[in-house]
């Protein structure tokens, strides 16, 4: 299970961070803000697992440095790097995961819980349209004659 480091990131570093990962994207500089606040640094050695197939999705992660092994069935599927995000779908769904993360070497990550995540749009509703903006473009990607 992933620890907490030492807290490195400054929140403008943590808001750099963010603002590359596409879930994110139409999220302005003070919204990415208000989202590091609730940001948890986590270093991990090499070969870490950071979640499990098949386990309850609770948090989505966004690797700082380093890189991140997605594998189904043992099988690699991608390779993340930084400012990519794993576990995404988990802000949004807690469904049982499809994939297992592990670090392929050592990492550190920004982990978004999702009972945070709610918490937070509850109390910041000016972003909702704005993750849902970037949510709908990714499903149009990943889904084209779906919508």
């Amino acid at each position: 299970m992933p620890q907490s480091s030492n807290g490195t990131l400054s929140p403008i570093e943590k808001v750099l961070c963010l603002q590359r990962v596409d879930v994110f994207k139409y999220a302005t500089t003070e919204m990415l803000g208000y989202i590091s606040s609730i940001a948890t640094e986590i270093a991990l050695p090499t070969r870490s697992t950071i979640f499990t197939e098949d386990e309850i999705s609770d948090a989505m992660y966004v690797v700082v440095s380093g890189h991140v092994r997605l594998a189904k069935e043992g099988r690699e599927v991608v390779i993340v790097g930084p400012s990519q995000s794993v576990g995404t779908w988990a802000l949004f769904d807690k469904t049982p995961r499809i994939m297992t993360a592990t670090a392929i070497d050592d990492v550190v990550l920004l982990k978004i819980s999702s009972d945070e995540f709610y918490e937070f749009l509850a109390d910041h509703e000016e972003i909702t349209p704005v993750i849902f903006r970037a949510i709908i473009e990714r499903v149009k990607v990943l889904a084209p004659d779906s919508l």
